[in-house]
């Protein structure tokens, strides 16, 4: 005879030896990571071992403080941080679509910015004060007054070797207001243009013979102008070659000069020529810039000279994109929201004027992933894998240690920036789900070279008192931070139990400590409502209340349609072929049980057992997976000397939205012993579990639901003494049910039975005992399943009449 459980089994009650205090205020707050020992240890290695690979997965579900574990880990571990770097990226004078990178120990960046800084601002002050200087003035005019005097020399040379001869040198001012030098005929003292020889002739100053022996001479004389002229192109240029050395000379020296201390302190190739290159390129546009200056000196509004002269001393700058001067430790990088720009760095547009976008080195910006370099990332796996392109690149910065900061789109850009990579060691710490880690595992070959370790989170540990402790701890830390009520030592026990019915078992206790947060915020809101000074029990109890009556609609409308007969349920009496299973749903914050009409008819056949559910395709694989069991245990138990022939038929009555789990296999193999058998079910109790092909009752979930739901179904229509639910003997330890339940087994107005096999569900839901076989290897008589066996056998007859009757 199976015995119904005791009330004091229905519920573990935190014990007050367990919280020696009045007041959680009395407690230390909690400052450790509790319960995630695992979790904790592979996080600690992973973060300390800077070798390739060993980049971290932390998976567990939410609440159980990964993040904060994370976050607190990796402020003891980035004391111990690795060297760091800044990045700085330079003009490339050689190839200008290919920006340099220099990259300098720790806040040795911000120093040479500084210094470049200085540097150009010396030179943009003194270029400008040289041109000014008189020396300087003086040693130009000194060159140009040298070419000048030898343009003039030899033309002088030439005006006097053909005076004698009736020509002269002179200026000559065309239509269009140029002057040149022109070789002019003179005649009477005058000089004339060569074209005015003939009003000459025509006044019969000089005869045609004479005008003509002029243009010969004048053509001659104006051939010995344009070799003056050609030697005086070769000397300008001379004179401009010397002009320009004598500037950059003077302009050297001032380079030289600025970025002395510069080179002084980065001996390093690549600031050597990086500086090499500023001196080549500026003393190669030095005219440029001097025409700015002169612009700049002759201007009204200085203040567009002065952007042009910015301009042309951008090229010069140094574009820091990590600064790591005020750090002192690793960098810890939790990225929120990634996209490729904010991850990986983008290159800024600068729209031209036609529509076209150009970029260069100073519009380079990092991302995250450099930001995070010689420390830590922390990246949600979900927000990762949206993107392709984020999980391939970010892929292969993990196994090759390479960032290329690219533009994000290249369409209509007149250059493409192919900028430098850099070698980055950034530790990848990615949180998500375990089923996304195991997927990875088995899609990407590579995937357990870059995460070759992976941190655990439980949802659940061990119910010991220093957990009770730690939760005490907990709760101090929570009101002292977030300035909510202290909890008296009522509300602390009713805070640690609800933590503890989370964990659907009383040897167990939640570790989501941000749900049992949560339940503790809306409790301190009703404490302060009831204006008490202490969270109470009370307070606790009204804030799950409160929270269910929130969140129930859909569990009182199935109530109600019990309640008025419209959705069909028996409380009592008995009946062949039909039971009361248990269900569970969920309605996201909350899960809550109902019962559920199991029926089942059975007829002469060879179909078997058909699941009318997953005929309509309502049944989820482990359902079907239950049903197929129990035609393999009815086979053990009844088909030991002939086979089973019938046809049966199993439904879950008015059920609409589908069924899965096999935790009614139970309920479903009574209503088929009760079919076969043509014994009643007795309605006035529910059953729960799983069943495999032995007989064994195995245990299921929510079992504190499911029977809370059956009991408000029998609180509805009457307590009678004679309800109760059966459940696996292993769920017992699991029970953490409501004071209206336990109350109402401890008046024997409600029972719960633990059940361990097939026979003890037949006994309590038939009302008969199940049998065993004999050694004659049949049942004894007067038992379940005696009469099972008997009927199979006639079922079975009949089914063979019926494939023996001759075909018309």
């Amino acid at each position: 005879m199976i015995r119904p459980l005791s009330h004091d089994k229905l519920r573990w009650v935190c014990p007050p030896s367990a919280l020696p205090f009045r007041s959680t205020k009395e407690l230390d707050p909690l400052r450790a990571i509790v319960g995630q020992d695992r979790a904790v240890a592979a996080i600690r290695l992973g973060a300390s071992l800077r070798h390739q690979g060993y980049n971290i997965y932390v998976s567990g579900v939410t609440g159980t403080g990964r993040m904060t574990t994370i976050r607190n880990l990796l402020d003891e571990i980035r004391r111990e941080a690795p060297e760091l770097y800044d990045f700085a990226y330079v003009h490339n004078f050689k190839q200008v679509d290919q920006p340099v990178l220099l990259r300098f120990h720790r806040g040795e960046g911000r120093v040479f910015t500084s210094m470049m800084n200085d540097a150009m601002q010396f030179l943009r002050r003194r270029i400008a004060q040289l041109f000014e200087e008189d020396q300087f003035q003086t040693e130009r005019k000194a060159i140009i007054q040298r070419f000048q005097e030898g343009e003039k020399a030899m033309i002088s040379e030439l005006d006097e070797r053909i005076r004698p001869k009736g020509f002269a040198v002179g200026q000559l001012q065309d239509d269009s207001g140029d002057v040149r030098t022109e070789i002019f005929p003179v005649i009477g003292d005058k000089p004339y243009t060569i074209d005015q020889l003939e009003e000459l002739v025509h006044a019969n100053t000089i005869t045609m013979d004479k005008a003509m022996e002029i243009r010969r001479a004048w053509e001659q004389h104006r051939e010995e102008l344009s070799s003056i002229g050609r030697r005086s192109m070769r000397l300008m240029t001379d004179f401009r070659r010397e002009l320009a050395q004598h500037d950059q000379r003077s302009v050297g020296l001032l380079i030289d000069a600025a970025f002395d201390t510069v080179r002084a302190s980065f001996p390093r190739d690549r600031v050597t020529e990086f500086v090499a290159g500023i001196r080549l390129h500026l003393l190669d546009h030095l005219d440029e810039l001097i025409r700015l200056i002169t612009v700049k000196a002759s201007a009204e509004d200085e203040s567009a000279a002065d952007e042009a002269i910015s301009a042309f001393f951008a090229v010069y700058g140094v574009n820091l994109i990590v600064d790591n001067y005020d750090s002192n430790v690793a960098p810890v990088v939790i990225e929120t929201s990634p996209t490729f720009a904010s991850l990986f760095g983008s290159i800024e547009k600068k729209y031209d004027q036609r529509g076209f976008y150009t970029a260069d080195f100073s519009q380079i910006r990092p991302g995250s992933i450099l930001r995070a370099d010689g420390g830590f990332i922390v990246l949600n796996a979900v927000d990762v894998l949206q993107d392709a392109s984020i999980w391939q690149t970010l892929r292969r910065m993990m196994l090759y240690g390479r960032l290329d900061i690219m533009s994000a789109d290249g369409q209509f850009q007149l250059n493409s920036l192919k900028p430098e990579h850099i070698n980055v060691n950034v530790k990848v710490i990615l949180l998500g789900e375990p089923d996304i880690y195991l997927a990875l595992w088995g899609a990407d070959e590579d995937f357990h070279r870059m995460f070759k370790v992976h941190a655990q989170f439980d949802a659940t540990t061990k119910r010991t008192t220093s957990m009770i402790t730690n939760y005490a701890h907990f709760f101090s830390l929570l009101a002292n931070e977030e300035g909510l009520q202290h909890c008296d030592q009522g509300g602390a026990a009713a805070l640690i139990e609800w933590a503890v019915a989370f964990a659907e078992t009383q040897e167990r206790i939640s570790l989501q400590f941000s749900y049992v947060a949560d339940l503790m915020r809306e409790a301190d809101h009703y404490a302060r409502m009831a204006k008490s000074k202490l969270i109470r029990r009370v307070h606790v109890q009204q804030a799950v209340d409160q929270r269910h009556w929130r969140s129930n609609r859909i569990d009182e409308d199935i109530r109600e349609q019990i309640r008025k007969g419209t959705m069909l349920i028996d409380a009592s009496g008995d009946r062949v072929g039909q039971i009361n299973g248990l269900t569970v749903y969920s309605t996201g914050i909350i899960s809550f049980g109902k019962p559920s009409r199991i029926t089942c008819t059975v007829s002469a056949g060879n179909a078997g057992i058909i699941n009318i559910e997953r005929e309509v395709q309502l049944s989820g694989a482990i359902h079907n997976k239950g049903v197929l069991i129990l035609s393999g245990l009815l086979r053990s138990l009844f088909s030991r000397s002939q086979p089973i022939s019938f046809t049966a038929s199993l439904a879950f009555e008015q059920s609409y939205g589908g069924v899965d789990g096999d935790s009614a296999s139970v309920a479903e193999m009574i209503a088929l012993l009760s079919a076969i058998s043509n014994i009643p079910v007795n309605q006035a109790l529910a059953i729960t579990g799983s069943i495999n092909q032995k007989g064994d009752v195995q245990p299921i979930g929510g079992v504190n639901e499911k029977i809370t739901g059956f009991f408000e179904v029998c609180k509805d229509r009457g307590l009678t003494g004679t309800q109760g639910v059966l459940i696996p003997k292993q769920n017992v330890k699991d029970l953490m049910l409501r004071d209206e339940i336990i109350a109402a087994v401890k008046q024997k107005t409600f029972a719960i039975y633990p059940i361990e096999n097939l026979s003890d569900a037949v006994e309590l839901m038939m009302g008969m005992a199940a049998g065993k076989v004999g050694k004659s290897g049949k049942f004894p008589a007067n038992t379940v399943f005696a009469k099972v066996q008997h009927n199979l056998d006639v079922l079975h007859e009949a089914s063979r009449s019926s494939w023996m009757l001759p075909k018309s």
